[in-house]
């Protein structure tokens, strides 16, 4: 998990009872920092009564500061798609696709996700974009597109662009509206998590839910229908790196940023 982690501000949601229960949000440490760890100085966009005009977020660098994290109640780690030496640059651009559900259709959401995911690809490949699948450790899944020099009001313009034409492909199952009660138990393709400051489950993060299910990468041929999200457990998650690669381990590479960075220019120029 470390290498997805590095250098990119956190913002913590903590279990203080249990897995299913309330969430606490911090994002300020507040000098609260234990001493392994790295702050970054952020000034707070949205000014708030009685809180300071700074934000000092959380860098996880170091096994330490993880194990910390994970004391204070922080079981699923969020990070930012930007690190701290270009925060207005975000190295992905991401789609989360979101089933609506309630508990009783959590896996009937899930398999649609995996229909719509299916349509992802598909356009991926109409741009001969190259992306990467994770379970988001929950009822959906989180597409990852590696990037560099593109700000982040770009990224969320080609976001929304690709996030239409995939809905275009599955207009039965998905959909692209925010409100859910205009979702009608589909898919909710979510273009609109590329801000800065917004956070996704990072690989490999276990997730606090009805199973300690973790966010894991997958081979693109894995996504078919049927595809077991129960199966990317705590206890399994282990073996399955022993016996498979780490599907994420391309989405640093150089190549493949360059590559994507001339498609999704050309995506972004065409759109004007």
């Amino acid at each position: 998990m470390l290498p997805y982690l590095k250098d990119r501000p956190q913002s913590l949601n903590l279990k203080l009872t249990k897995a299913g229960g309330p969430t606490t949000f911090i994002k300020d440490m507040e000098n609260r920092q234990p001493d392994c760890a790295e702050i970054f100085t952020d000034q707070r966009r949205i000014k708030k009564v009685g809180k300071r005009n700074q934000i000092d977020y959380l860098v996880c660098n170091n096994v330490e500061t993880l194990r910390t994290m994970i004391d204070w109640g922080c079981v699923d780690i969020n990070r930012w798609a930007s690190r701290i030496q270009q925060p207005e640059e975000p190295d992905y651009i991401w789609l989360d696709l979101d089933p609506t559900v309630t508990k009783k259709t959590e896996d009937q959401g899930f398999e649609q996700a995996t229909h719509v995911a299916i349509a992802t690809k598909v356009v991926l490949g109409k741009h001969k974009l190259k992306g990467f699948i994770k379970t988001s450790g929950k009822t959906g899944l989180h597409i990852y597109i590696p990037c560099s020099g593109f700000s982040f009001e770009q990224t969320r313009f080609i976001a929304n662009t690709l996030a239409d034409e995939v809905h275009e492909l599955v207009p039965d199952i998905s959909t692209r509206s925010e409100t859910i009660n205009h979702r009608k138990g589909k898919v909710y393709i979510d273009a609109n998590q590329n801000d800065y400051a917004d956070t996704l489950a990072a690989p490999y993060s276990v997730r606090p839910y009805h199973r300690p299910i973790v966010s894991t990468p997958l081979k693109w041929k894995e996504v078919k229908p049927g595809l077991d999200r129960y199966k990317f457990n705590m206890n399994e998650i282990l073996s399955r790196l022993d016996k498979k690669v780490d599907f994420f381990r391309g989405i640093q590479d150089e190549k493949n940023i360059a590559t994507n960075n001339l498609l999704l220019e050309k995506i972004r120029v065409s759109l004007k």
